[in-house]
């Protein structure tokens, strides 16, 4: 009988002890696996602009995990699926993430018409959605969409400003700018094709000549191109991941444009990778970039870098695209833990990170990215730029700057 005692005493002492590896500070249960979903394209058109972005993301979560103060027990989880550039199998990923016994409580995209499509089963869900994409039409009220970069047209609005400040006025030219869109010819490659884009182009004193459509997967571009060089185009804008423009480049070196046109991109570009392919002939192409080169991370973001060499990133072929997925990773885990502080783990849902996420203000992630800042009607987080030049294949970060709202809402009201 003193045995059995024994070891009825032991069992019990053994629980008491699990029992309080459990309890948090709080004094409730804390125990849980916390999973945030990843819809990226690992095949299908997007596949070759969005290598890295994945393993971005996995280290921010494992660097959230080692950071950010959570409740004791608590952990987040990443839990990604290939959308495979199609709307179907991104919507069969939406499902599979969103169901079974430990659904996630947000889910990051990056696809502006997958993001598009979903919308809508996002608010059905009451599932948050944090997307890599920027088009305006995704925050158009009711959303649970928010994206970390400015919309499209805003970054459009930035390099205007730039450009005819910084750049026109030392060509010494007595006339107007000449301007087209060069774009893809996808939505979000058309998402900067506004009135009130065209307004603000014409009240900064530019001539608008034309918008040319380049195919997601180009060949021959050089009908574009001949018409900007009739029209004698000085500066462009658009999206287009690196391989596409790497073939409207070489056409603008073959006819003579290289040294003629500025080209603007938007921050969807791979700058690193763009380089490698076109050596020289990336001299005067800007991008309204989002986040540090790499040769700044260890002053500017040491855990991003700190994660890079541990889990041995470097032969990732673009780091733009690594921190673009690391970026989005913290700006969703401090929602997360934003919402554990109002909720704690067992009553965190989906509605509570969205009530986080529209808290956010000035969310520097950790150096890995200008502040993101959402807003009861607000759902972009981003209202600034870092422009760089890419000049003697180098990246040459030209500074931060404002990006005015030319979308056709009013955030404030």
């Amino acid at each position: 009988m003193k045995v059995k005692a024994s070891g009825l005493i032991i069992s019990i002492l053994a629980v008491a002890a699990a029992l309080v590896l459990l309890i948090g500070d709080d004094g409730f249960c804390a125990s849980r696996t916390i999973r945030i979903g990843h819809i990226v394209h690992m095949t299908g058109a997007y596949a070759a602009g969005q290598v890295g972005i994945n393993e971005g993301f996995l280290d921010g979560v494992e660097a959230a995990n080692l950071h950010m103060k959570l409740p004791a027990g608590v952990r987040f989880e990443g839990a990604w699926m290939d959308g495979g550039t199609d709307t179907s199998k991104s919507m069969t990923a939406f499902k599979k993430l969103t169901g079974g016994d430990n659904p996630v409580v947000l889910i990051i995209g990056e696809s502006t018409p997958v993001a598009l499509a979903l919308k809508k089963w996002f608010i059905k869900k009451q599932i948050p959605s944090l997307e890599g994409g920027s088009g305006q039409e995704l925050f158009n009220l009711p959303s649970w969409t928010f994206s970390v970069p400015s919309p499209y047209v805003n970054e459009l609005g930035a390099w205007i400003d730039f450009y005819t400040k910084e750049v026109w006025p030392k060509k010494g030219l007595k006339r107007a700018p000449r301007f087209a869109w060069l774009t893809w010819d996808i939505a979000p490659g058309r998402a900067q094709i506004t009135d009130e884009a065209k307004a603000y182009l014409t009240s900064k004193g530019v001539e608008i000549v034309g918008e040319e459509f380049i195919p997601v997967v180009p060949t021959d571009v050089s009908a574009q191109i001949l018409r900007l060089k009739e029209k004698k185009v000085d500066f462009t804008y658009g999206l287009m991941y690196y391989n596409a423009l790497a073939v409207v480049m070489k056409e603008f070196d073959r006819q003579g444009l290289i040294d003629q046109v500025d080209v603007g991109m938007t921050y969807a570009f791979q700058p690193q990778i763009f380089m490698k392919t076109v050596g020289n002939l990336s001299r005067n192409v800007y991008v309204t970039a989002l986040s540090p080169p790499l040769e700044s991370w260890g002053r500017v973001c040491p855990p991003v870098l700190e994660m890079w060499k541990k889990n041995r990133r470097e032969g990732l072929p673009s780091p733009d695209l690594y921190l673009f997925g690391f970026n989005k990773a913290l700006v969703a885990c401090e929602a997360i833990r934003l919402a554990l502080e109002k909720t704690g783990p067992d009553k965190l849902n989906g509605q509570a990170v969205f009530a986080a996420l529209k808290g956010m203000k000035s969310y520097d992630m950790w150096g890995a990215g200008n502040a993101v800042s959402f807003g009861e009607k607000k759902r972009y987080g981003q209202d600034s730029v870092s422009l760089i030049r890419l000049d003697d294949a180098k990246l040459k970060v030209l500074g931060e700057y404002p990006t005015p709202n030319l979308t056709k809402y009013n955030w404030e009201k």
